[in-house]
């Protein structure tokens, strides 16, 4: 197994070869995976994204091809989730403490004032195919590729391994699975999905209405059989702050300008594609649990959602993913 840091999370590949083809991978994965950060991190200032960014209203910018064809799905993500997920939602990641900036040491809520101005500034682009420009048409208006860009990453390791002739292998980037024929024991790859932990009421007849984390580790709620496929999974259990015994999640919800508040612990996709399905696990974990499950049946979208219930988790899974993988245990 080769493995390493980028796009300020970790990578893992695996690939059926020779013992002598280490490092030829090794070179070829992080050309693919440099490649992308380049192109889109908002921790590089000289990304194209940050380059953006960095505008103001009535500029533009001409950005690569790579970087157009994941603007343009995840504009399709937008549209088909109904704005559940957006690609302009930087201002809002940077406002609730989980973008580049980071956080203060107490972060507070967004004030509604200020959340107001700058709900104003999402979906203020204007894409122009004929030569790749983005326009910007608000001040504030800013680019987050994040709850794609690591599924994007996945596919072009992937794509790169089988031209290079490494039919069997599998790619993980921060969490976002792509597999590609048969595991060095030749059978199908197994991939597993995480179980979160369970929020468990404090104890006692004062404890407050929120819940709390228990102290054991995430488990394996599901593992998977793939040959050719990918799986992308959003959760609200790692990345949170909370003040005033509220929890906020990283989960912003591009509608509202806030963070989730529902139960809806992950969501899992599989998809052909692992881009496609790391923008609609982002979309589900927004919509929750019922409305989330109804748009992916809506949609053929097959996933796997976790949803805490009390002391446990209750698993709901979509149509198309239960065609695939059977029902529910």
């Amino acid at each position: 197994m080769l493995q390493g840091a980028t796009m300020g999370t970790y990578y893992r590949v695996r690939a059926v070869a020779d013992s002598g083809d280490r490092e030829t991978i090794r070179a070829l994965v992080q050309q693919r995976l440099d490649a992308v950060d380049r192109r889109m991190s908002t921790y590089r200032d000289d990304s194209e994204i940050s380059r953006f960014n960095r505008l103001v209203a009535e500029e533009s910018i001409v950005v690569s091809e790579e970087t157009w064809q994941v603007l343009e799905l995840a504009w399709r993500v937008r549209e088909e989730s109904g704005g559940a997920f957006d690609p302009t939602i930087g201002p809002l990641v940077d406002a609730w403490g989980f973008g580049a900036p980071g956080r203060e040491a107490e972060p507070a809520p967004v004030a509604d004032d200020r959340l107001a101005e700058l709900r104003k500034a999402i979906g203020a682009i204007e894409l122009t195919s004929g030569d790749r420009r983005v326009l910007k048409l608000q001040d504030e208006a800013a680019l987050d590729l994040s709850a794609i860009a690591k599924g994007w990453a996945t596919d072009r390791v992937s794509e790169a391994l089988t031209e290079a002739g490494y039919a069997g292998h599998l790619v993980e980037v921060g969490g976002e699975v792509r597999t590609s024929g048969h595991s060095p024991a030749n059978d199908p790859w197994r991939i597993a999905i995480e179980r979160p932990p369970v929020r468990v009421p404090e104890p006692g007849p004062s404890a407050p209405a929120a819940a709390t984390e228990d102290a054991t580790q995430p488990g394996l709620q599901k593992v998977l059989p793939f040959t050719d496929g990918s799986l992308a999974t959003s959760g609200d259990y790692r990345n949170y702050w909370e003040r005033d015994g509220v929890r906020y999640s990283h989960t912003i919800d591009p509608r509202t300008g806030r963070p989730v508040e529902h139960a809806l612990a992950s969501a899992s996709v599989v998809h052909t594609s692992c881009a496609a399905a790391d923008g609609y696990a982002t979309a589900l974990m927004v919509l929750g649990p019922e409305d989330g499950l109804e748009w992916a049946d809506e949609n053929d979208i097959a996933a796997l959602l976790l949803v805490y219930r009390e002391d446990s988790l209750e698993e709901l899974t979509s149509r198309a993913f239960r065609n695939r993988f059977g029902p529910a245990d």
